[in-house]
């Protein structure tokens, strides 16, 4: 009689257990995450002077960073021009270029050839 109760409850826990893990089985699997917000690339800005021009291969140089612009935005464009180029998302191809006004480019010229010439009489006082 033991042994049938034994066999009956080791059968019991079995069939408990089976149960147990098969659900667990069933259930669906979590949908992956949506990236994060800070791994989203985001669109670069960058202000500068064009160093170089490439029509044949409608790209643009500022500040050391070669950009891809279109077609149409190059015609506009020249050497030594004051910029501000907006690339898209995680690329090097300018979404949308700008000019910088010349009154403002200007007046920051202004500033930093003041600043070279206070500068300039402070070094030969240390003399």
């Amino acid at each position: 009689m033991k042994k049938v109760i034994s066999f009956i409850a080791v059968l019991a826990l079995v069939c408990f257990a089976t149960m147990v893990f098969g659900a667990d089985a069933a259930k669906p699997a979590a949908p992956a995450a949506a990236p994060a917000k800070a791994e989203m690339a985001k669109a670069e800005v960058i202000k500068g002077k064009i160093t170089k021009i490439d029509t044949a291969a409608n790209t643009i140089v500022v500040k050391g960073k070669t950009i891809t612009v279109k077609a149409e935005d190059m015609a506009n464009l020249k050497k030594g021009e004051m910029v501000k180029v907006t690339l898209a998302a995680g690329t090097m191809n300018a979404d949308k270029v700008e000019m910088v006004k010349a009154k403002k480019a200007a007046k920051k010229m202004m500033k930093k050839e003041e600043k070279k010439a206070e500068e300039k009489p402070m070094e030969k006082k240390a003399e």
